[in-house]
């Protein structure tokens, strides 16, 4: 019964394939059109910049707008004014500011349909028998937020400092995928790639640009200017990091930020320069303004929200408070969101190569890994945290992935079944000698210590704590140590942590989300490690760090045999005998799949009633948070 309910409740998440399939739920991205406002070159303009207009510190809109700037078609068009206000969680909380609009414009959009769309860049072609050669034509007339020309100068920047490994930016994008001076600059607006491999452009949508503001960013790089360090340009960048540089950084983004404070108050305020206009010609976005509050601690949202204080957020939220929420609507004058998600539910993420040698094998051990497994009460996490919503699953991706091998697969493992879980520790030789209720291991404690975040990323803490309370009745010292998610990057990073707990990402198309299946990330791309050390191992081919298990080296070359094929069906049929691997493996520990909540102003208009959430769409970003506007 609770398979069925969860399957009719999670029905609009079949909305999304990656490579095929569409659904009504949520809202499409608009296709780029052209209108009479932009034939007559006529364009509206919010009273601030129309003011600063008047007084000369700006161009008119025409000059600022693109000869052909896009034309998003909204369903209500809107007026301008206003501040929404959302909550964020420390500086490595960068993508409360993205997924808002705040950050990170993106190359190219992908539909619920998994279509790729323009964006940034208006047109590109695959060249080559073997479709490794990538032309992009970028959108003539865009401008940075200090007026400044987007052309391809900003990407071939890009590439040149993320190819010389002394800014840390990230390594699964489009830019790690071009191989060093694999860039040829045709003219101002286009660029040819030489890939490493097939990189289909879709992928793009996701990760960090591959572009960065040359003419800025020069004056901080330390080959133009030998008085600078690489740690300033880093700092100048803040790349996926939220810091003081953000208030003079350029952004091609609809807002960009205007005021920072180490966990503080961000204000970001309307880029004037924004590039796309709304059906009658008025420049977007609407709101004048988006405030972000520092919070320590996710558990004073709900407060915060039913107070009135939080006008759109779906980060940081966690849907065992979605009950609450709803019960607090009309005096908060908010609407309550239960939405779907991309993701599944929590894991816990082994390290492979953590410094305990026998805990390292002990992890290496599928039987081991079986036990722990068996031993969670789904049903338990589901009914405390979901209301019964979702079901367990196991490290499988969800039914519409293109890549999902069948049911066998989503339920292995995923039987509570403590008694067999008991038997496989016994068998293992894991007792209790001392009768103190803790199994031993070489003599100590069995103790795996599962660091979270209290935040969006780990789901929600309770989560974990019931994992490790039913851990505990197996004999296990289970010990959930909750940090701020700086900290685990850091234990992430010096490889100092056994264990710690994560959404599963990238649920509807392992293929396109690998680096959260599969371990072929660089060693400084953290997020869903299973052990540093053997991303190094695998970088330097066996030179440095730890040498994987071979049940990750089968996944890898899996994984990299999908991402090779041009073929959409070939591509899936890798993709499947990648996800059987990962779940007959138990490469993490998985719990169920997912659901997020969030909240709306109730005056805030132009937003769906609902939408699929998650990191793959970039979160709220993908309902164009810059046509949202408040009623008068």
């Amino acid at each position: 019964m609770m398979r069925k309910r969860a399957k009719e409740l999670l029905g609009v998440v079949m909305a999304i394939s990656v490579l095929a399939g569409c659904g009504s739920a949520g809202i499409q991205v608009p296709e780029r059109t052209l209108t009479k406002a932009q034939d007559t070159g006529v364009y509206k303009e919010a009273p601030d910049l129309a003011a600063k207009v008047e007084s000369g510190e700006l161009p008119p809109a025409e000059e600022r707008l693109p000869e052909e700037p896009y034309v998003e078609q909204v369903e209500s068009v809107g007026t301008y004014g206003g501040t929404i206000r959302r909550v964020y969680t420390g500086v490595s909380d960068w993508n409360s500011l993205n997924y808002i609009g705040a950050r990170h414009e993106l190359l190219v959009y992908v539909s619920q349909e998994g279509v790729a769309q323009p964006n940034l860049v208006e047109s590109w072609e695959y060249q080559g028998d073997d479709n490794t050669t990538l032309v992009l034509k970028l959108h003539k007339g865009i401008k940075w937020s200090d007026g400044e020309p987007f052309t391809v100068d900003d990407i071939l920047y890009d590439l040149g400092v993320r190819q010389s490994g002394n800014v840390p930016l990230e390594q699964n994008g489009l830019g790690a995928a071009v191989v060093p001076d694999g860039a040829k600059k045709i003219d101002d607006y286009t660029v040819e790639l030489k890939l490493k491999e097939y990189y289909p452009i879709e992928y793009a949508a996701t990760f960090e640009q591959p572009y960065a503001p040359e003419h800025y960013l020069k004056q901080f790089d330390p080959r133009y200017d030998d008085t600078k360090t690489w740690e300033d340009l880093t700092s100048a960048w803040c790349s996926y990091t939220n810091g003081k540089g953000l208030e003079d950084l350029p952004q091609l983004s609809p807002w960009k930020v205007s005021s920072y404070t180490d966990n503080g108050l961000i204000v970001a305020e309307r880029n004037p320069y924004y590039w796309k206009v709304d059906q009658e010609g008025n420049q977007l976005p609407y709101v004048d303004t988006i405030e972000f509050k520092y919070v320590a601690s996710t558990d004073s949202i709900p407060a915060m929200v039913a107070a009135g204080e939080i006008d759109f957020q779906v980060r940081n939220m966690q849907f065992s408070d979605y009950s609450y929420y709803k019960q607090n609507e009309e005096a908060g004058g908010y609407r309550a969101l239960a939405l779907s998600s991309s993701s599944l539910g929590p894991c816990i993420r082994l390290n492979y190569a953590c410094e305990d040698l026998k805990l390292r094998e002990l992890f290496r051990d599928l039987e081991f890994r079986k036990a722990l497994s068996l031993g969670i009460d789904r049903e338990a996490i589901s009914d405390s945290l979901y209301f019964g919503l979702v079901e367990g699953w196991g490290a499988c991706p969800l039914e519409v992935a293109p890549s999902y091998p069948g049911e066998e697969y989503a339920k292995m493992y995923t039987e509570y079944d403590p008694d067999t879980a008991n038997e496989i520790l016994d068998g293992l030789g894991l007792e209790d000698t001392n009768n103190d209720g803790i199994r031993e291991i070489d003599g100590k404690p069995l103790t795996i210590v599962i660091d979270t975040e209290d935040g969006y990323g780990s789901g929600p803490v309770k989560g974990i704590e019931l994992v490790a309370e039913h851990w505990r009745k197996l004999g296990i010292d289970a010990v959930v140590n909750t940090i701020e998610r700086s900290l685990m990057l850091a234990r992430w990073q010096d490889n100092s942590y056994s264990a710690y707990a994560w959404k599963l990402d990238g649920a509807v198309d392992p293929v396109r989300f690998n680096y959260a299946w599969a371990d072929l990330s660089a060693p400084d791309y953290l997020w869903h490690n299973v052990g540093v050390p053997m991303q190094a191992w695998y970088h330097s081919d066996g030179k440095e760090g730890v040498e994987m298990p071979r049940f990750i080296q089968d996944i890898n070359a899996k994984c990299v045999e999908a991402l090779g094929a041009t073929d959409d069906e070939e591509r899936a049929g890798y993709g499947k005998e990648l996800s059987a691997l990962v779940a007959e493996n138990l490469f993490v520990i998985p719990t169920t799949t997912y659901m997020e909540c969030g909240v709306v102003n109730a005056k805030l208009k132009n937003v769906p009633e609902t939408w699929i959430s998650g990191n793959e769409f970039c979160g709220e970003k993908h309902i164009h948070p810059w046509i949202l506007y408040y009623e008068q």
